[in-house]
Order: C-alpha cells, then structure tokens, then sequence
C-alpha cells in the first residue's frame, strides 16, 4: 500500500472541467509531493465519480455494498485507481507542456477505457439510443472504465489544444481552458489565481520599500 498524505480540510474541487481532470486534481500540492489526497479508499473513488457526474446515485450505492463485500478486491482496485490516475495526470501534464505523453501511461488509460466499453450495450430511453453498461455490469471497476473513458474522449477531440495546467508553482492541477482567448492561467482564480495576485502585490510592496 502506498504512503497516504495527510486528510483534506475541503471538499473535492470540480475545476478542471472533464471528469478525467477533475480526477487527476483529486491531490493537492504536486504529485511527487503531495499535501492531501482525497481518494484514501475505493469509497473515496465511487464518491468522486458520482459526485463528479461519471456515476447515477443508485449505482454508487450497489458498488459500495459490493466493494463492502468482497475488500480486499476493493483494495486492489483502489490501488489501480491511483495508478489510473497518475498516468492521467502524466499524459494531460505532458500535452500541457508541450511534451509527448509516456507510452506505459496512454496504454494504461486506453485498456481501461477499452475494458469499459467492451461491456456497453445499446440502449434506449427518453433521449434516444446510446451506449450503456448495463446494471449487471457492476464490476468494482467500473469507476475506473467512466474516468478513463473520459481521459480517451479529451485525447481524441477537438479540445486536446485547450488543456493546461495551471501556472502556480504549488499546484500541477489540469484544466480545458474554454476561455474565448485561451487565456485562463489557473486552476480556479479564487485559489491559486488569487494566492499569485497576492505574492506579486508583496513583491512590489518590497521593491518600494528597497
């Protein structure tokens, strides 16, 4: 098992807009050295997913009762939980930078989204026709094969341009910038944005002063 940081003092944040990024900004501080985590558990994972859009409520609930179940597979999901999502964060980092993606890391987020969409039916409601996983399809996974799909979904669109990460030292947080002149710097302007408007204003008051 891994070195867990230390428990969040504030909810998850959904900035990063796509539920792979908003997944990826799960830590805080930076990914070699991170200040919290607020995925400590598979719960943590079903949580973020529902909270996030990528699951329905009842089925968080069949996959908690499952992952109650049988917990030592919920481990072990959870732990390929945290790779999936290092290797987003590697891959959207990458992109942002201008920098080609690791091979082991695209590989990783495509057999997932592969597993996931492997098991989608056909389906017909309200809203039409559209791909699925059907409820059977409950595996303890399945959380996983939504964020990963999403993370394939950004790789493969038209948006893959407008992906950054912001400009805080501290933070490595991954964001689509859907500005209209591209020119979003921060993962969330109330946060990091405010925190570099603050730290530029001191530096000034010192220059003066000098």
């Amino acid at each position: 098992m891994r070195d867990i940081p230390a428990v969040p003092d504030h909810d998850i944040e959904l900035s990063g807009g796509a539920l792979a990024l908003d997944f990826a900004n799960t830590v805080g501080g930076t990914h070699v050295q991170p200040t919290h985590d607020h995925l400590r558990s598979y719960a943590d994972i079903v949580r973020f997913t529902e909270l996030a859009d990528g699951l329905d409520g009842p089925t968080a609930k069949r996959l908690a009762r499952r992952a109650e179940q049988d917990p030592r597979r919920a481990a072990a999901v959870y732990e390929l939980g945290i790779a999936l999502r290092e290797a987003i964060w590697g891959v959207f980092s990458a992109i942002a930078s201008g920098e080609a993606p690791r091979d082991a890391d695209l590989a990783l987020i495509g057999d997932a989204a592969a597993a996931g969409r492997a098991r989608e039916r056909l389906v017909y409601d309200r809203s039409g026709v559209g791909w699925s996983l059907p409820a059977d399809g409950d595996a303890l996974e399945r959380p996983l094969w939504e964020i990963a799909s999403s993370a394939a979904d950004v790789l493969t669109s038209a948006e893959l341009d407008r992906v950054k990460e912001c400009a805080s030292d501290t933070c490595e947080w991954v964001f689509l910038d859907r500005s209209r002149n591209r020119s979003r710097r921060w993962c969330d302007m109330s946060d990091c944005g405010n925190r570099a408007k603050a730290r530029r204003f001191q530096a000034k008051t010192r220059a003066a002063r000098v």
